[in-house]
């Protein structure tokens, strides 16, 4: 990209892609890459470039400096001195929230990056933990420079308000036109009072509550030290005339040591960090390889190249080297377990899928997911729930069920879990709502109510899986995280449990519920939330891994799969173990199906982990999110979504052998469509259904 060799991905938000790369000079930069959307709006390019410029002129000791940036490349970039530190969410959700000294030390670094930021006539706009960075040496706020450029363009194509639910101001949510200086400040008070307490001082839940709060509710401050409330609740003020400035701040924050914010554990990450940043200055240098424009796909946008500092500069070329094939996809030699299983290696090119069976618009929805549920394909966002006739593909209903008499405002949608299609109502308490096939309603239950000492109950935002009538849902609250089971034939609440921190995760089979906490498992009892067995360090921090089941064994899906015997936890088996986290795993009879990050799906026995084969597919496919299921499986077939930026699509594969059957690659408008990463696509014996942003589909396919 420019004159940087890219190393790897480090994030992806809104605006774009962050990767970590080094410059000619063998300096290491954040190399963020603008997303084709803004960068064909009208004037974005011209906003961008005067942004970056302002952005250059920034110089302080708690921001990092804007080293180059190109508005006329085909992506625009923007390139800032890499900072080997975690974020600001990292450190309080794997080290603990921090206490006065090192919240003081907090707040003057930010409160100097903002002076920096504000003096150079910028506004961050997006001030939140996630663009906080904890070096040795003190915070450093991230990401400024390109917001406003961006915001302008939102604002100006769909009305939209810009920035993160939790840390924007008022004036932001009203109007972001009229975010100035005062709405950083108001940022910066909330992220005080999350790294004091773990949670934001507007509470959790959807978008629209949360808002809400921001608006009109007063700050949660309790847990803010005695010493900082008041100057907490003075950045917190609706009024933007009323909070403090940044020199203010400093003032009132007073000296403070940066090494106050330092912990053991913080202390290790860092030097983790340094040593891998340190080994990627000395590599040599990366081939220029043409990238090939003639192959029918580009690389996959996660192959990342992580390199472990004990390597040295001998690992440090090895992957170097094979970042040159970065543009072209050679056939691949299986790496790990290829004695066991059939390696199955396509070649560049898939053959095309048949003629669907029948096609159907669609209406927009924003992230759409797609599910069977009878003989009904249900596809919904938060907001809507439309139910499709898998014979015809002829739209049946679209979910309006009645709602309590305390609950103001819309049903928020869960998704389908087994026979039912969830959603949470939110009032005087939590309600879980779950309708049928046909879009009626089954049930209707309060399950969350105000705890001791809060105003508002808990909100429900997963439910993670459905056996014998019973639910496992996910829960937050201004007091943390948590989870509940629920009898869905009467609505009581069989037992809840608080959580240590957000990357949770819950799944239950028949008489068991297991639950993965900050890299813990638990094996409970499903009816009384007993504690049966636990296994520690299962997963590091922050990995959120999945869990799958197929009644005798449970998967745990991180960086590796790794299975336990369900009645006691026992370790059996450890599986596709990789440096980068893979995709969620799917169960299908005694088969699990799993995908990586480099395109490679692999069938394992879930009794003893074996490999019944692996496929390395000829295009790249999708990465998976939190949300995902895994691979869609029937008996015959497995299908799974194509990268989105390189060919919008799904491609079908045989479960008997894994052998590349297909691929559908969209046209026309789908292609030119980018409010979607992925299609959605489901499986039943031959038939595969798939919904791009525009179309719904049915195609019947063949297994030879």
């Amino acid at each position: 990209m420019g004159p940087y060799e890219v190393f790897q991905l480090l994030g992806e938000g809104g605006m774009g892609q962050v990767f970590l790369a080094r410059s000619p000079g063998s300096r290491l930069v954040a190399l963020k890459v603008i997303r084709p959307e803004y960068a064909e709006a009208p004037n974005f390019r011209g906003r961008f470039r005067r942004e970056a410029d302002a952005a250059r002129k920034v110089s302080g000791f708690f921001t990092p400096p804007v080293l180059d940036a190109n508005a006329d490349s085909p992506q625009p970039w923007l390139a800032t001195a890499y900072i080997p530190a975690p974020s600001l969410h990292d450190v309080v959700r794997r080290f603990g929230v921090l206490p006065e000294p090192a919240l003081r030390a907090l707040g003057t670094g930010l409160a100097e990056a903002l002076l920096a930021i504000h003096s150079a006539g910028l506004v961050h706009r997006d001030l939140k933990p996630g663009n906080v960075l904890v070096a040795e040496d003190g915070p450093r706020v991230i990401d400024f420079g390109i917001s406003r450029a961006v915001d302008a363009t939102q604002v100006t194509r769909t009305g939209a308000v810009m920035g993160t639910p939790g840390f924007m101001a008022p004036e932001q949510i009203v109007s972001s036109r009229e975010a100035g200086p005062a709405a950083d400040v108001f940022s910066l008070g909330c992220i005080l009072v999350f790294a004091a307490t773990g949670r934001g001082p507007f509470g959790t839940g959807n978008t629209a509550e949360v808002l809400y709060r921001a608006v009109h509710a007063p700050p949660e401050l309790t847990g803010l030290p005695d010493a900082l409330r008041s100057l907490g609740a003075s950045c917190l003020d609706k009024d933007p005339a009323r909070r403090p400035s940044a020199t203010e701040l400093l003032a009132a924050l007073g000296p403070a040591a940066p090494a106050a914010l330092l912990t053991p554990g913080l202390r290790e990450d860092l030097a983790r960090r340094e040593a891998h940043a340190a080994v990627l200055v000395t590599a040599p240098p990366v081939p220029v390889t043409p990238l090939v424009t003639a192959a029918p796909s580009g690389p996959s946008r996660r192959r990342f190249l992580w390199i472990a500092a004990a390597g040295g500069t001998a690992a440090a070329a090895a992957g170097a080297a094979a970042l040159a094939g970065w543009g072209s996809k050679p056939e691949r030699t299986p790496r790990r377990g290829s004695s066991r299983g059939t390696a199955v290696r396509p070649g560049a090119t898939v053959p095309p899928g048949p003629k669907p069976q029948w096609s159907r618009p669609l209406r927009s929805l924003q992230n759409g997911q797609l599910r069977l549920l009878g003989d009904t394909l249900v596809r919904w966002d938060q907001t809507t729930a439309i139910g499709y006739a898998t014979a015809t593909g002829k739209e049946r209903w679209t979910a309006a069920p009645r709602l309590p008499a305390d609950v103001s405002g819309k049903p928020t949608w869960l998704g389908v879990q087994g026979s039912t299609l969830f959603a949470t109502a939110w009032g005087d308490r939590g309600h879980l709502l779950g309708l049928d096939g046909d879009g009626a309603l089954k049930f209707s239950h309060p399950v969350t109510e105000p705890e001791e000492g809060t105003s508002f109950p808990d909100s429900i935002h997963d439910v993670f899986c459905v056996t014998d009538s019973v639910a496992v849902i996910g829960t937050s609250s201004d007091q943390g995280y948590g989870v509940r089971a629920v009898n869905l034939s009467t609505g009581k609440v069989l037992w809840s449990r608080k959580v240590a921190g957000s990357d949770f995760h819950a799944y239950a089979v028949t008489r068991f519920c297991f639950l993965h906490d900050a890299g813990t498992v638990h094996g409970l009892d499903l009816r009384t939330g007993e504690v049966r067995w636990t296994v520690r360090d299962v997963a590091r921090p922050g990995d959120y891994p999945q869990l799958a089941t197929d009644g005798n064994v449970l998967l745990v899906t991180s960086t590796k799969v790794q299975a336990f015997r369900v009645t006691d936890g026992r370790r059996l088996w450890t599986a596709v173990d990789e440096p980068t986290t893979l995709n969620p795993t799917a169960v299908l009879g005694k088969r699990a199906y799993v995908v990586d990050g480099q395109d490679t799906v692999f069938a394992l026995d879930t009794s003893t982990g074996r490999q019944l084969w692996h496929t390395a597919s000829p295009l790249s496919l999708a990465p998976g999110g939190a949300s995902d299921p895994g691979p869609s499986v029937s008996s015959s077939l497995l299908a799974y979504p194509l990268f989105s930026g390189e060919a919008s699509g799904f491609v079908a594969l045989r479960t008997s052998d894994g052998k590349v059957l297909w691929a559908h690659q969209g046209s026309g408008a789908e292609t030119k469509t980018k409010s979607s990463t992925v299609w959605r696509v489901q499986t039943t014996g031959t038939t595969v259904y798939a919904a791009s942003d525009t179309t719904l589909y049915a195609f019947r396919s063949a297994t030879r």
